[in-house]
């Protein structure tokens, strides 16, 4: 029996059972450690990919097992972590506008599924990398920064913020493959800056600097919308 093809799947199952754990650490009313667990999905969903282009032992039934296991991880998850947030300022009714992130989460990965062109480059925000952006945002809630104490601080910051993580899953927009083809400087400068501003954060902030990170993640995926379109077509 060759054991080797079902490492992939090994750690796209500790995935899954990564997101698990995080809706476990919710329901005890842990909501950093449900954040953490997004981060160690996060840690295990690269290395499925990695381990099957490596090993060359991608299948269709490694693809859709990934995409069932990143729903929960980077789209459960981070819906009740959104809803335990909005809970604290609203009603379990407001609270409800998270299941949005779910929605969105799942026709992101089902488009993913069947379109072939993305390969090099993503349509619409990836579901881990919005995931990032919900948990950097439970990383911020006691840091006391008033630049995004707006979205955290009160009801109405964080339905917007919800409403904008469930269009940016699906938005008709080009975003930043996370994939370095060749280490070489051209054509890889995007990645590069943003691999150097992250550190940055990281290691000024720790765990707070996810949130800044990932919304420059943004900003740099529009810049190339906006100014080199032709290059990614």
């Amino acid at each position: 029996m060759n054991l080797i093809k079902y490492i992939p799947n090994t750690f796209t199952i500790l995935n899954l059972l990564s997101g698990c754990m995080g809706l476990i650490s919710l329901y005890e009313g842990n909501l950093v450690h449900g954040a953490i667990f997004i981060l160690i999905g996060a840690v295990f969903d690269f290395l499925d990919g990695f381990s099957a282009r490596i090993l060359n032992a991608m299948s269709r039934l490694g693809k859709e097992l990934d995409s069932l296991a990143d729903l929960i991880t980077f789209g459960v998850l981070p819906a009740f972590l959104l809803y335990q947030m909005i809970l604290v300022h609203g009603t379990p009714y407001i609270s409800l506008i998270s299941l949005l992130v779910v929605i969105g989460s799942a026709f992101r990965l089902a488009r993913f599924n069947i379109d072939e062109s993305q390969k090099e480059i993503f349509k619409g925000m990836p579901t881990p990398a919005n995931a990032f952006l919900i948990a950097g945002l439970v990383f911020c809630w006691d840091a006391d920064w008033e630049l995004f104490s707006i979205i955290y601080g009160n009801l109405w910051g964080l339905v917007v913020f919800t409403i904008i993580c469930s269009f940016l899953l699906n938005v008709p927009l080009k975003f930043m493959s996370f994939k370095i083809k060749e280490f070489v400087i051209g054509g890889n400068e995007f990645s590069i800056l943003l691999a150097l501003v992250s550190i940055l954060l990281l290691i000024i902030f720790n765990f707070k600097g996810i949130f800044p990170a990932t919304l420059f993640y943004v900003l740099l995926s529009l810049v190339q919308n906006t100014f080199i379109r032709k290059a990614l077509s």
